[in-house]
């Protein structure tokens, strides 16, 4: 019967994408050693897994259009932060500060003129993700930005990453159940819900910090005492 779950959890089916691709044999360098380890069965229970939360600040909303201008991430493992793996990264792209997002996030073309080169960033980003399971508050950013970069770089569509969202775990909470749509799901708002305190918004590596504390929180509101398997979390947000 365990084997008839896996083989029909979503998290099966990323597994077998990520085994396909991988087989053809035809992925650039940091695509494929990024999607080198099989991912964890749906039964691992979270404390024997390893996460990486990432934030991107960026000029905008719209890969098309907009562009990186910093990447901050660590991982928690044990279900614990680890500070010390902390990672922030500026983007040497000056040129595209936009003034209305310097207003939001705070960075300015001196910043980044001493920045990474973007795809050394994003390959060094690639590498901390390789054998992680993604976290973000409202992942559809990183998503969209990730998917924009491989195809534009590799010509390839949307990898197979598994990811979880703080935004939609704080969403599935049954007070949070019949929302219409209009509470305030914003990173900042959620925490000050929890009485976590409040921190340096729109810094990609504080952002990071903070939805690593969330993720713990919320994982300690829903399951208590007991520890979680990842198809318990999983399926709170596909």
């Amino acid at each position: 019967m365990k084997n008839l779950f896996n083989r029909f959890h979503p998290i099966h089916q990323l597994e077998k994408k990520r085994e396909a691709l991988v087989e053809e044999g035809k992925l650039p360098t940091p695509i494929a050693e990024l999607l080198s380890e099989p991912y964890p069965l749906p039964e691992t229970k979270l404390n024997e897994l390893e996460f990486l939360v990432f934030d991107l600040e960026t000029t905008g909303l719209d890969p098309k259009k907009d562009r990186i201008l910093s990447i901050g991430h660590l991982k928690i493992h044990n279900m614990l932060v680890d500070i010390s793996t902390s990672v922030h990264t500026y983007i040497k792209a000056e040129k595209y500060v936009k003034p209305e997002a310097a207003v939001i996030n705070h960075i300015v073309p001196e910043m980044l003129s001493e920045g990474q080169l973007f795809d050394e960033a994003m390959h060094d980003l690639f590498r901390a993700m390789k054998g992680k399971i993604l976290i973000a508050h409202g992942t559809i950013v990183e998503k969209s930005f990730i998917d924009a970069y491989v195809k534009l770089r590799y010509g390839l569509d949307s990898l197979p990453l598994l990811w979880l969202d703080t935004l939609i775990l704080e969403k599935s909470l049954l007070r949070n159940k019949n929302d219409t749509g209009t509470g305030d799901y914003q990173l900042a708002a959620v925490r000050e819900r929890h009485n976590l305190p409040p921190y340096l918004a729109h810094n990609a590596l504080a952002d990071s910090i903070a939805t690593g504390e969330l993720f713990l929180v919320l994982v300690k509101i829903i399951y208590g005492k007991s520890v979680p398997l990842l198809s318990n979390v999983y399926k709170r947000i596909y």
